[in-house]
């Protein structure tokens, strides 16, 4: 059963963000409503005096995250969610901050293309692109972390597929918060739960989706990294929560990478909505994010 909190969260959501989205006709439009998420700081539980380190990794902008504590050996190169199409900084930036402690880890944020102005495949060029600059600089692959929330964990996914298609050595693990893996959207967790999801409708998930494509196949393994060949990758561990309209997706990913003999941790939270790890005052973000923490160290052990 979920927490008050979340209850409560929920209903916060689908008033503030899922019930405008509704009635967005454009990406604009609906940027102007993401951007209230960073209002939501009773749920977020932003940090004091982060401070940033703007930088670039193969020409992609990035920024490092900082907070006047020592940097860990490990590196957490995140990929921020936001339908591919928009960010919102301080709410990423915090939860970014929440996995650095966990892990042991620096940060960096990855501000790869957006869509519609660079439609596909800009932003998956840009995350590998970043990730192979670390590598480029010495650092080591086990050393390495790739993080992702929705749009971001279809990235995440992506980068380490691209990696193995280029013989480029694979991270020690990725982490992903319920990630948009299909975007054909034919799934059953898209119909049962496309009234019950307080973040998402499937209307506004389309025009996310086309925005994004601009006409190409949503078959392709590079835009649906579950039609993809899942074998020889770094081990994933999933959180997602039970009243997702993109449930399926970490399920189906689970199933699918088990199967071809990897490691997949999958963690489904009920009454929990999208990516809500974004809200650390929640106790299940907590509790999700603190079982990152071990699931890095035991791939570490390994």
């Amino acid at each position: 059963m979920s927490s008050w909190r979340a209850k409560a969260l929920n209903k916060v959501l689908y008033r503030a963000i899922r019930s405008r989205l509704e009635r967005c006709n454009d990406i604009l439009s609906m940027r102007g409503v993401i951007a209230g998420l960073d209002n939501l700081n009773a749920y977020i539980g932003s940090p004091t005096n982060l401070e940033f380190i703007d930088d670039q990794l193969n020409g992609v902008p990035c920024q490092w995250i900082v907070k006047g504590r020592p940097a860990g050996d490990k590196v957490l190169l995140y990929f921020h969610g936001g339908g591919f199409c928009f960010r919102s900084p301080k709410v990423h930036n915090a939860m970014l901050y929440h996995l650095t402690r966990t892990t042991g880890s620096r940060g960096v944020m990855v501000n790869y293309r957006l869509a519609p102005e660079f439609p596909f495949p800009a932003a998956t060029s840009d995350c590998f692109n970043a990730y192979k600059a670390l590598l480029d600089q010495g650092i080591a692959p086990n050393k390495i972390i790739i993080g992702g929330d929705s749009a971001g964990g279809n990235l995440a996914l992506t980068t380490m597929l691209k990696a193995k298609e280029k013989g480029v050595a694979q991270p020690l693990a990725a982490l992903l918060f319920s990630p948009a893996l299909d975007l054909t959207m034919n799934t059953q967790s898209g119909f049962v739960m496309r009234n019950e999801d307080p973040f998402f409708d499937l209307g506004s998930l389309m025009l996310l989706r086309n925005s994004y494509l601009n006409g190409h196949t949503p078959c392709d393994p590079m835009a649906s990294p579950l039609a993809a060949d899942l074998t020889d990758l770094a081990p994933i561990m999933v959180h997602v929560g039970s009243v997702e309209i993109l449930l399926d997706d970490s399920v189906r990913l689970a199933s699918k990478v088990r199967r071809l003999g990897g490691e997949a941790d999958l963690t489904i939270w009920p009454g929990l909505p999208h990516v809500f790890t974004l809200f650390y005052q929640l106790p299940e973000a907590k509790e999700a994010i603190d079982r990152c923490g071990r699931f890095i160290e035991r791939c570490q052990q390994n």
